[in-house]
């Protein structure tokens, strides 16, 4: 994302100060941006997740200000979500605190309307850069994926690899329309990044290739139930994104690439593992090539199914 698009983002406010958050609002709508705030210090994790902000202003008075810095950067969802922290311009001390917490700016009170509107610009840009985030779901896309696989291989750490493909998104997609099509792939990274959250651990990590086509990386002790988790929760609510009579129908009618018409059935979805559990994976293209082998076999089969590699050598 260029500097001069940012002001189509979300900023999402963390203050109890009305006045202060009245100003921000007035400034920050007035700039284009979409203007998101939380009086729930229990709850802003998962307003934060829901709402898919590109930047947090975290006003240090807000109620445990710093432990909240320190769970988003331990939430892989959140992670890598701008922080930029409202202190006052004497305390030197909450400032060198907040970059220790997690934030990754600080903005001095009384603002200076267009310091901050500079700093919240820098800030998504380069989270942008360096993310290249998925504009969809906000999720890390194919450079950060292919850093992360390159990551956990060098540090010589025991992951599995999951490659996850929806089938019959296309003609889905295309009888239905983009918007559609686009609810269901949100559904999607909802409920893959959910179910990495309450079975996978911290470390876990969720990518977005594009389109229909996700990458998430957790433990051997947790793949299955994680594949099998998703799987059961697709199956169960794949249905709502479907129109009365088409559920009856168990799927959509389209012409095929002859002309003729033809059933398609209710999306499954798709999912092939590769791991270094039982053979050692040593590059990139290695990894990206197995994993893209084992999804592209789950997807012959004509129901939601993964697969997962367990060969030796």
């Amino acid at each position: 994302m260029m500097l001069d698009n940012t002001s189509e983002a979300g900023i999402f406010i963390s203050t109890l100060d009305a006045e202060l958050k009245d100003f921000l609002k007035t400034l920050l709508e007035g700039e284009g941006y979409k203007f998101n705030s939380s009086d729930n210090p229990e709850g802003l994790l998962q307003e934060l997740t829901d709402k898919k902000s590109d930047v947090l202003i975290l006003d240090f008075k807000y109620p445990n200000a710093l432990d909240i810095c320190k769970k988003i950067r331990a939430n892989f969802t959140l992670r890598h979500t701008p922080i930029i922290l409202l202190v006052e311009k004497e305390d030197t001390i909450d400032k060198i605190k907040g970059i220790y917490a997690g934030a990754d700016d600080y903005a001095e009170k009384p603002l200076a309307a267009g310091e901050l509107l500079t700093r919240i610009k820098a800030n998504i840009w380069r989270a942008n850069r360096d993310l290249d985030a998925n504009p969809l779901t906000k999720l890390p896309g194919n450079v950060s994926i292919l850093k992360e696989i390159e990551k956990r291989i060098k540090s010589n750490e025991k992951f599995c690899l999951a490659y996850v493909d929806l089938n019959k998104f296309k003609e889905y997609n295309d009888h239905y329309g983009f918007e559609w099509g686009d609810n269901v792939i949100k559904h999607t990274a909802a409920l893959v990044s959910n179910t990495l959250i309450t079975l996978g651990s911290s470390k876990d990590f969720l990518g977005h290739i594009g389109g229909d086509d996700f990458i998430f990386i957790t433990v051997w002790e947790s793949i299955q139930n994680i594949c099998e988790e998703i799987i059961e929760k697709f199956d169960k609510t794949i249905s709502s994104f479907y129109k009365k009579e088409d559920i009856s129908k168990r799927g959509i009618f389209v012409k095929n690439r002859m002309g003729k018409i033809c059933h398609v059935p209710i999306m499954s979805i798709s999912i092939g593992v590769t791991a270094n559990e039982f053979r050692p994976l040593r590059h990139v293209g290695e990894v990206i090539q197995l994993v893209t082998e084992l999804k592209t076999y789950a997807k012959t089969f004509s129901k939601s199914i993964y697969v997962i590699d367990r060969r030796k050598g």
